[in-house]
């Protein structure tokens, strides 16, 4: 799994979903599709890596309006971008992506389950999720990849990237190791914010927390497969009832990026 992490200078948490397989013994292409965190930093020899080994054709971005503003990304030439808010404002207190300090973290943040459960449920997070999963499929993959991204990339670019691969007829069980992959790369930086909340005096429970939501953990994203099995006969129809995406859209993506068996 871990050999799909793409090794950029200032594009963390980024990865190539080539290689996976499906239940039928079919392989996602490699190079087409991307997932990763913001990319306000990413260095010029980052952007010639995304044209030159990955042709980057679109990039979709799943942040606020306000997070956009805080921190935009970079600017790439002949590269299609789309912004896809998959909630607004008014939620934006219940991811621990937007730009708050330690004390804001810990007096907005919930549980991070409830978090994948809103955005699988809430209709507005559900219409935006299906938006962002449609404008990834509906690409023409002739044209070069596509790469989408949160602010970490592991919270909504998580369920995003879940979507996708379910839609691919990937397995659940590997669906949740690419997710949990995030901790490889956010583990330090999670360290980091746990040390600190205990030199500034908090409580070990409240360096806990701050650390906590920087790591994927697999009780978030069964969550989200959780309130999809409730409300859902099955993930075909959360797919195309939910996140009204057609059928006929859903096997053009597969047959533009799957290589059969």
């Amino acid at each position: 799994m871990s050999n799909r992490k793409i090794k950029f200078e200032k594009i963390w948490n980024a990865r190539d979903m080539g290689g996976l397989l499906n239940v039928h013994g079919d392989m996602i292409s490699s190079g087409l599709l991307l997932r990763s965190a913001n990319l306000a930093d990413a260095t010029e020899k980052d952007k010639r890596t995304l044209q030159e080994q990955y042709h980057i054709a679109k990039i979709v971005d799943l942040r606020t309006e306000m997070e956009r503003k805080e921190k935009p990304d970079v600017f790439i030439p002949n590269t299609e971008y789309q912004s896809i808010p998959i909630f607004d404002e008014s939620m934006a207190g219940i991811s621990h992506e937007k730009s708050l300090n330690k004390e804001q973290i810990l007096a907005v943040i919930p549980k991070l389950g409830f978090l994948y459960g809103q955005m699988v449920t809430n209709e507005s997070c559900r219409q935006n999720l299906g938006m962002a999963a449609r404008s990834v499929m509906e690409h023409d993959f002739s044209k070069g990849s596509v790469l989408w991204h949160c602010t970490e990339g592991k919270d909504r670019c998580g369920l995003l990237t879940a979507v996708l691969l379910l839609a691919l007829g990937v397995e659940k069980r590997i669906i949740m190791e690419d997710y949990m992959l995030t901790n490889e790369t956010n583990k330090e930086k999670a360290e980091r914010y746990y040390q600190g909340m205990l030199l500034a005096g908090k409580t070990e429970m409240e360096a806990a927390t701050i650390r906590d939501i920087f790591l994927a953990k697999e009780e978030y994203l069964n969550k989200a497969f959780e309130a999809i099995q409730e409300q859902y006969k099955n993930t075909d129809t959360f797919l195309r009832e939910g996140l009204n995406i057609p059928q006929k859209l859903i096997e053009k993506f597969q047959k533009s990026v799957l290589l059969k068996r």
